[in-house]
């Protein structure tokens, strides 16, 4: 149970936050794309500062799967993808797919990375 409320909490926050960034940029569907990017980097960067730290499970699922998990929102990449595609603009269809896919597993390796640095190991 205790786990459960931590996702959810942190699924609030992160739904919040995806909800803040996409107001932000005036819902153009490219705040998924950077939405993602960022998520994969933080992400990336949590998982691995994370290895030697002595966290409780909890504070991990509600960073991990809910803030970060309901932040990313892959489901409204997908439904991005599926507009670029009937309205018929394969060419950003396509760049805007690769593209989150690439530069996201990209992302979360450099906040490996950079997670390593700065924890010192």
């Amino acid at each position: 149970m205790r786990y459960s409320l931590a996702v959810a909490v942190g699924g609030a926050l992160g739904a919040l936050l995806r909800s803040t960034v996409g107001t932000l940029m005036n819902g153009i569907p490219f705040s998924t794309f950077l939405v993602n990017i960022v998520g994969s980097f933080l992400l990336g960067f949590f998982y691995r500062y994370i290895e030697s730290k002595n966290l409780a499970e909890w504070f991990k699922k509600l960073i991990a799967t809910g803030l970060l998990g309901s932040f990313t929102t892959f489901s409204t990449y997908s439904l991005d993808l599926f507009i670029y595609v009937k309205a018929g603009e394969y060419l950003s269809a396509f760049l805007y797919g690769f593209g989150s896919v690439v530069i996201g597993i990209s992302a979360a390796v450099i906040g490996m990375i950079i997670a390593k640095r700065v924890r010192g190991k």
